[in-house]
């Protein structure tokens, strides 16, 4: 498994936070990256309906909005679960060797990924 840079090194970065709590299964690291892409996809979805249309328009789908966010929170959450569960070790080995510049840069930007797409959903919806 050769690691991406996005999601494989939050995961990494979140799961070497919680390690203690977690332990090598990193569930907790887990549901944090599957919470970075679905609020990516709210945000980018929440953009196009504010294009397209206006308030009024938008509370109609607001309730299946939820449930079509539930399911792919879901679907997500298994493939990330399948793709992540107890590969901290091969992560590890692979970004062992970081300087630690490096590593407080990419820990800067683990921190920006979190918030980030909260600031932009949060947005969004005053916005809207």
């Amino acid at each position: 498994m050769k690691p991406k840079f996005f999601f494989d090194y939050i995961y990494y970065r979140l799961n070497k936070f919680y390690f203690k709590w977690d332990g090598r299964s990193g569930i907790t690291s887990i549901i944090g990256v599957t919470m970075i892409q679905v609020l990516i996809l709210a945000g980018i979805v929440g953009f196009i309906m504010r294009m397209l249309y206006d308030r009024n328009q938008t509370t109609h789908y607001v309730e299946t909005g939820k449930w079509i966010m539930l399911t792919v929170y879901i679907m997500l959450m298994l493939y990330n679960f399948k793709l992540y569960a107890n590969k901290y070790n091969k992560l590890r080995f692979y970004w062992k060797d970081e300087t630690k510049t490096t590593r407080i840069l990419k820990g800067i930007l683990v921190i920006l990924s979190l918030v980030v797409p909260w600031v932009v959903v949060i947005m969004i919806g005053f916005l809207m």
